[in-house]
């Protein structure tokens, strides 16, 4: 990372100096602000131990401090799947860079950063700090099959201009950067400053969700932690429900043509119209099935067991296929997303009512296995 602070440094002594102020001024208040996730290690070791395992804590990883850039190094070339392309990679001096010699003779592009944290894929993105433009690569690193594939949503874009960034993959201005980086860090600098790597505080951390807390820190060594109260609330489940959408998703920021696929992969739009959430105001949220601070929960009877504390066994003749299975394999069915990679739709309703997915019942009433909503696929 030695030579990206380098680089964000020889930028920084380039701009007017109005902006160099004001970027010293927005590192000053970040220093006094926040604390960063180590300080919360001492007094809430549970959560901070939890949150090392969740995908959170590493959506956002410098392409320089990663093992992906030194293992492309050694693979050498990638042939794109939709287009007569072949990318060349190579690494100097813990950089990598990617070219196209057949279409872009001549241009390097340094990848910056990994978007993802690796469970199921990691897309790169190229950030150029001097012209605040960038790239969204056409290549991602798919976990499932430990190898790179088309990025997803690419498809869109297999034409493409020789000679231009468009060789690489999606161009991208100030605006969609902000938006990718925003989603997968703690801090980004405001829209007044320029888009600078070095000001971006990587990964989602506990302040990204709590908000700054270096203050709370101090008090808490002197036994005065309470003193220092959170400044984001989650007093209720729609404050709740927002606060993961602004990632995550929900309707206000999904396409209305969106496809059943596409919709699986944003949990909170699912969540929002389920009866589950709709009839029982103020008590359902994520964190209702999901530990907000680890890694996401595979244990299937845990997961059941919430259910069960609304539908408990008493209601269970309401469901009219007579369950073989359990309420997630059949209320919750996996989707394929892109590669492979599939979601729980989080539109809990009953199998009827889920698109394409309609199971056959037998004289007894139940399911049959050929028709059993299921999946063994990760979330």
């Amino acid at each position: 990372m030695h030579h990206a602070v380098e680089d964000s440094q020889r930028l920084v002594a380039s701009l007017p100096p109005a902006t160099q102020q004001a970027v010293a001024g927005w590192n000053q208040l970040i220093s006094a602000n926040f604390a960063g996730d180590q300080a919360c290690a001492k007094c809430h070791e549970k959560e901070y131990e939890a949150h090392l395992r969740s995908g959170h804590s590493r959506t956002l990883t410098r392409i320089d401090e990663s093992t992906l850039a030194s293992k492309l190094a050694e693979t050498r070339h990638y042939q794109d799947p939709r287009r007569d392309q072949i990318f060349e990679f190579s690494q100097n001096e813990g950089s990598l860079w990617v070219r196209d010699v057949a279409n872009a003779s001549g241009v390097a592009i340094p990848v910056t950063w990994l978007l993802g944290s690796g469970t199921h894929a990691q897309t790169p993105i190229a950030v150029d700090e001097s012209t605040q433009s960038g790239v969204e690569l056409r290549w991602s690193y798919f976990a499932n099959r430990d190898q790179l594939g088309l990025t997803p949503d690419h498809e869109r874009f297999d034409d493409f201009a020789a000679g231009t960034i468009e060789c690489f993959g999606r161009p991208m201005d100030a605006a969609d950067m902000r938006a990718c980086l925003g989603c997968h860090s703690t801090l980004t600098p405001p829209p007044s400053l320029p888009l600078i790597n070095s000001l971006v505080v990587a990964n989602v951390g506990c302040e990204r969700c709590h908000g700054p807390r270096k203050k709370h820190v101090a008090l808490a060594h002197l036994g005065h932690a309470e003193e220092a109260k959170p400044m984001l609330r989650y007093e209720t489940a729609e404050a709740y429900m927002d606060a993961c959408s602004t990632c995550h998703r929900d309707e206000s920021s999904v396409k209305p043509d969106a496809t059943p696929n596409e919709l699986v992969r944003f949990q909170p739009y699912g969540i929002k119209r389920s009866r589950c959430y709709l009839e029982s105001p103020d008590k359902m949220t994520c964190s209702t099935c999901h530990d907000p601070h680890d890694t996401v929960s595979h244990n299937r009877a845990v997961s059941i067991d919430q259910c069960k504390q609304c539908h408990g066994n008493a209601s269970s003749s309401e469901c009219s296929h007579q369950p073989t299975g359990d309420c997630i394999d059949c209320h919750m069915p996996a989707v394929e997303w892109t590669s492979g990679i599939a979601f729980h739709d989080h539109w809990i309703r009953i199998p009827d009512e889920i698109p394409g997915e309609t199971p056959s019942v037998d004289s007894a009433g139940n399911l049959t296995a050929s028709d059993m909503l299921h999946s063994d696929g990760e979330e």
